[in-house]
């Protein structure tokens, strides 16, 4: 199975950072046969929410693997494109193309929060267009929302910001979204012990695995492929004895008839 973790970001964030050009794949193996795998993808900018929409619509139809290149109008390159382009050719021969069975949506809610005091609403519109895009929708299913930087905020203000985000893209409070602290440049929690926000991270996944499963056909195998054909045959084995029981009780009737 395959998550995509995608995020938003301002324009500011997203300077020439080039580790954010190419996707990252985080695999989780618990054997040699099962496991799933994680995207980082880059954030998109509150005002090309277009541009990231149809990039995003492109990784759900034609999949994603390690090491794709995400370049965009107006990326300023630190290297030239003739390397970039033999990375993505290495990129491509090299990795496995992974089909995207659910999607994680992170959003900077002390962000969001602080524009819409500023009564700029841009942001939280972004927001709304890429979680409630058709392309992230699963069996009807909303992508999981995921809020940041809610420790840089007060707790009034940080509850404040939840409840607007969840009323303005229509989910619970309760269930539709999980509220985790800052992480390091390093990927660990600020906090060394901060069993809430672990506690949310492996609900989260743990709901995504879920949501994943629904539209993830089991693999026959041929035992089950064995039970199918017995069971069918047992069936028209079942159906025939029926329809031999009842010609046979019409044909006695038949003759009590003529007696």
């Amino acid at each position: 199975m395959t998550f995509l973790v995608f995020s938003n970001q301002s324009s500011l964030e997203n300077a020439a950072n080039q580790k954010t050009l190419f996707l990252e794949e985080h695999n989780v193996l618990r054997s040699m046969r099962s496991g799933f795998c994680v995207y980082d993808t880059r954030g998109f900018e509150y005002d090309r929410v277009d541009e990231s929409l149809e990039e995003l619509s492109e990784w759900i139809t034609d999949g994603v693997h390690h090491n794709q290149l995400c370049l965009r109008s107006g990326d300023r390159l630190s290297s030239s494109k003739d390397e970039l382009g033999i990375n993505f050719l290495r990129s491509s021969s090299q990795f496995a193309n992974r089909r995207v069975n659910y999607v994680m949506v992170v959003a900077n809610v002390a962000e969001i929060y602080k524009a819409l005091k500023a009564s700029d609403s841009n942001p939280l519109e972004a927001l709304r267009q890429l979680f409630c895009s058709p392309a992230l929708r699963k069996r009807n299913e909303d992508p999981i929302l995921i809020l940041t930087h809610g420790d840089k905020l007060s707790m009034e203000d940080r509850i404040d910001g939840r409840l607007k985000i969840c009323e303005y893209l229509g989910i619970m409070e309760t269930t539709g979204v999980y509220d985790i602290v800052c992480i390091t440049e390093y990927g660990l929690l600020a906090e060394e012990f901060d069993p809430i926000s672990a506690y949310a991270l492996t609900e989260a996944v743990y709901r995504a695995l879920l949501m994943s499963d629904r539209s993830h056909l089991p693999k026959r195998r041929i035992w089950d492929w064995a039970v199918l054909v017995l069971s069918f045959f047992m069936c028209c084995l079942g159906a025939f004895f029926a329809f031999l029981a009842h010609f046979f009780n019409k044909l006695g009737q038949r003759d009590k008839l003529k007696l």
